[in-house]
């Protein structure tokens, strides 16, 4: 599965940009690409790792594996192993130190039920953008999720 976020969506016909569920997908398995090297792949090859899953340790390793074979045939280059991120960082547990103290700053505390209610995928977006230097991406996903629990 794929899921999209509507503050990206202005990527998604050609996959220009490395969509958040893909990075989640390349923190869990711990694998950097560059933007140049996510744009030497075709859309087709995008959009497969847009829905390869990466949950299991062996979806993990055929995910890592396909991206490590695209990386040397398109880009010409080797995937960069980095150590994997722990999924306990955006866990449902706690609202993590940087979206509280992100969330806080910009005057919409995030609560813990919110937190709780929200999937791994949507936790993840809102963790990554509230590490970013961008913060118009943080509110922007914050308000999407938001939005979401409403709907």
């Amino acid at each position: 599965m794929f899921y999209r976020f509507e503050f990206e969506a202005e990527f998604y016909p050609t996959l220009e940009r490395v969509p958040f569920h893909v990075r989640m997908k390349l923190d869990l398995v711990g694998v950097r690409v560059s933007l140049s090297t996510w744009r030497a792949f075709s859309l087709e090859e995008r959009r497969a790792l847009c829905h390869l899953p990466a949950e299991t340790d062996e979806e993990k390793e055929v995910f890592a594996a396909f991206l490590a074979a695209l990386a040397e045939t398109r880009a010409g280059v080797e995937a960069e192993r980095c150590p994997a991120l722990d999924p306990d960082a955006w866990a449902a547990a706690s609202v993590p130190d940087p979206v509280a103290a992100r969330s806080e700053g910009e005057g919409m505390p995030v609560t813990p039920a919110e937190w709780g209610r929200w999937a791994a995928h949507e936790r993840y977006a809102l963790y990554k953008t509230a590490l970013s230097k961008d913060p118009e991406l943080f509110r922007l996903a914050l308000r999407e999720l938001r939005a979401r629990l409403c709907s």
